[in-house]
């Protein structure tokens, strides 16, 4: 419904603009900064390689980006974080999603209920 240059539009220029920051960000040009992401366009999903636009609107999602580049600094080159211990973040993460289920006593619904498997509707 959405068209695909609208689309795009509205995660580049119209994000700065509601920003307030069109004049630094939301389009490749000289004086702005530059946060630029490189896509493979080769996954199985990206095919066929026709209308490269259309298929980054589309089809692409955050699996997609291969490397990541902020105000000129790399943050991911090759789906491998620069400038964080991506494992430290996971486990911080797992650690504090422990606690906050314990402080909140929902640790029953971690647990797979009782005619879960073998049916096409939970009771």
């Amino acid at each position: 419904v959405l068209p695909a240059g609208k689309a795009l539009e509205m995660v580049t220029v119209d994000a700065a603009r509601a920003l307030g920051m069109a004049d630094e960000i939301g389009s490749l040009e000289v004086g702005k900064r530059a946060d630029i992401i490189l896509v493979d366009a080769a996954r199985p999903h990206m095919m066929p390689a026709q209308m490269p636009l259309y298929r980054l609107a589309y089809f692409a999602n955050g699996n997609d980006v291969t490397t990541t580049i902020v105000d000129g600094r790399i943050l991911m080159r090759d789906r491998v974080l620069q400038t964080v211990d991506e494992r430290q973040v996971v486990d911080d993460a797992q650690r504090e999603a422990d606690l906050a289920i314990r402080r909140t006593g929902l640790d029953s619904l971690l647990q797979t209920p009782e005619g879960f498997w073998g049916r096409s509707r939970l009771p």
